[in-house]
């Protein structure tokens, strides 16, 4: 049987893969007679030395170590073809690599989770082997994995959610125990006073200014950096970094929530500690003990269900009257009196943890359907479009959240308005559809940012780009789900009507041209194209890696006009250099600072005494 392929990586703060080119070229390179050979990546050429496993950048003579790796087969696997530590004599590394980067999630709770790695290795390797359609076993229950529809079915109860196939190293892999290490290095315990007591580390921002990578040619890229980190991880607002707000920042960096549920968990723990000021280190404590005792530790960042019903259980019973003992009880509460708070097989991260903890809601979906034929389509659609309806439907998304109810529908712009107010009247059904966990905000950031470009006045069509398009679109960012088939499909069954054609153009003057007069409407992507218009090179913008994370500071280094995307670096803490993401205009929030209009340079970049010149890799003190 042939053997695993090695893994080539480098050392950063913590070993992390190469990339599928890198490792490929090394691979070949270390299969070959020579021993060192260039090669150029993200925009820097390096020098690989795999007789000394180094890596040198061509300019600024920055050294790495290398190592490469075979995986340890399971018990049972040939491992003929490995020498006596393990390292395989022969075999392609961009297939191994691919294999290890893909990773199989599924929506639950309003949010991508990560199946454990056991459970996407037996997905990924079904597909592998050309099965579509299959059975998996996991944590005692047995499910039916559809690689056509991407869906995972609980063959228990029947409940099937959509999965999707992502990168393994899209977020960070790391632990509390990481964490502590990099907090533990750049915030020592400082003794006080004759009687050496120590005092609890903290980090302000000149420290963590040291910590980051540092550009001393752009000051400003730094400082707004900082600010914005700091922003997020002070918790207490004192201007110091304690180790538990570092290890909270870092582990929602690490789950990826929405950047609005993030906030709102953010707030609610505020007020805690402002009680209670160890509160979130012995949340911190009850998670981590009780991963831990689930076994799961090495496999994922969670926990089960179960595994939280315990941490509560043993709340209660304890004899200290502690601030998450009330929220223990009141969670015990509603899952005693059968309220729907926990998904039956949800694996919950440290933010869901904490999230469950404090309460969290879901909010209520309906799809109101408005007859705008006004009840002539149940009478005369048979004569006029050959089929029967019951209604020619438009629609809007409906959503319940305790400050207010929205109605989300499009007319021209799209608007968000208080359900009964909108032009259509009252609707002649309401259709429930579901819970979402998405905020107001986030679902008005979606609407605006995303989709306000793509649904115009201009480009409103009755048959195909109308309001049920749109809706269905939300629809599917809220719940990942589409609106029923009967409205989505309607366009198409009478689109070759010569009835339809003929009152096309009136219907879309019509449909397409509202105005609102209740709540607010987006403005067609004006703002987004204004924001387009004034990025250059050299710009300090905040942007989002991810649709709805959270805000990060980014300088420009390159547009794309066809595609409308922002070649942007961000000082990343973990990986020791700037990284580059390419991101959708949709995903840039503000800018900060103007560009110079210019051709980026490489920038001056100094720490220490050491100076080099480097777009992509600032060094990061350990």
């Amino acid at each position: 049987m042939e053997s695993a392929a090695p893994i080539w990586e480098i050392k950063l703060d913590v070993w992390k893969p190469l990339e599928a080119e890198e490792a490929e070229f090394l691979e070949q390179l270390h299969n070959s007679n020579e021993t060192t050979g260039r090669h150029r990546s993200r925009g820097q050429e390096y020098v690989f030395d795999v007789s000394q496993m180094t890596q040198t950048n061509a300019t600024s003579g920055k050294v790495r170590q290398l190592r490469r790796r075979v995986p340890r087969p399971p018990p049972g696997i040939d491992t003929e073809g490995t020498n006596a530590v393990g390292m395989a004599s022969n075999s392609p590394a961009r297939g191994m690599e691919q294999e290890l980067r893909d990773v199989v999630e599924v929506w639950l709770a309003g949010e991508w989770k990560r199946l454990t790695p056991s459970e996407s290795n037996a997905i990924i390797s079904q597909k592998k082997d050309g099965k579509t359609v299959f059975e998996t076993q996991s944590r005692g229950t047995s499910y039916r994995v559809d690689l056509k529809h991407m869906t995972q079915t609980n063959l228990k109860s029947n409940r099937t959610r959509t999965i999707r196939i992502a990168d393994r190293y899209a977020t960070p892999d790391m632990d509390f125990d990481v964490f502590r290490e990099a907090f533990r290095q750049r915030a020592p315990e400082i003794a006080v006073g004759v009687s050496g007591l120590k005092k609890p580390p903290t980090l302000n921002k000149d420290a963590l200014k040291r910590s980051w990578p540092v550009d001393d040619a752009d000051g400003e890229f730094l400082d707004r950096t900082i600010d914005r980190v700091l922003q997020d991880m002070d918790l207490r607002r004192g201007g110091q970094v304690d180790m538990t707000s570092w290890m909270h920042y870092w582990a929602l960096e690490r789950d990826n929530p929405s950047y609005h549920s993030a906030v709102e968990v953010n707030t609610q723990l505020e007020q805690a500690v402002k009680r209670d000021p160890q509160v979130l280190g012995r949340m911190q404590m009850h998670f981590e003990t009780a991963v831990a005792e689930s076994g799961k530790g090495a496999e994922v960042h969670g926990l089960s269900t179960q595994g939280l019903l315990n941490v509560c259980e043993r709340l209660v019973a304890s004899p200290q009257d502690v601030l998450e003992k009330q929220w223990a009880r009141e969670l015990l509460k509603q899952h005693e009196e059968g309220a729907d708070v926990l998904e039956e097989d949800e694996v919950l991260s440290y933010f869901d943890f904490l999230n469950v903890m404090l309460g969290r809601k879901r909010y209520k979906v309906t799809l109101w359907m408005y007859d705008i034929s006004k009840g002539a389509a149940e009478r005369w659609s048979w004569l006029l479009l050959g089929q029967s309806f019951k209604g020619i439907w438009h629609t809007g998304v409906v959503v319940d959240w305790p400050e207010r109810s929205s109605e989300f529908w499009f007319g021209g712009s799209l608007f968000e308005s208080k359900p009964g107010t909108t032009p259509f009247g009252e609707p002649v059904e309401k259709r429930f559809l579901g819970f979402t966990y998405k905020k107001r905000q986030d679902a008005w950031d979606y609407v605006s940012r995303h989709c306000a470009a793509e649904f115009t006045r201009d480009n409103y069509d009755v048959l195909t780009h109308n309001c049920n398009h749109f809706s269905d679109k939300l629809h599917m960012f809220l719940r990942n789900e589409h609106i029923p088939d009967e409205i989505r499909f309607q366009p198409d069954m009478v689109m070759d009507t010569i009835t339809v054609k003929a009152i096309r153009p009136l219907l879309n003057k019509w449909l397409g041209g509202f105005e609102g007069s209740d709540g607010r409407a987006t403005d067609g992507g004006e703002e987004q194209m204004h924001l387009w218009n004034s990025l250059s090179p050299g710009a300090l913008v905040v942007f989002c890696a991810t649709q709805g994370g959270r805000p990060l500071v980014g300088q420009v280094i390159g547009l794309e006009a066809k595609k409308k995307t922002c070649i942007v670096n961000r000082l990343d803490f973990w990986q020791q250099c700037a990284v580059e993401h390419q991101v959708p205009l949709t995903h840039v929030t503000q800018m900060l600072r103007p560009g110079t209009g210019e051709l980026f340079e490489p920038a001056v970049v100094r720490q220490n005494t050491t100076v080099f010149t480097s777009t992509w890799c600032w060094l990061v003190p350990s």
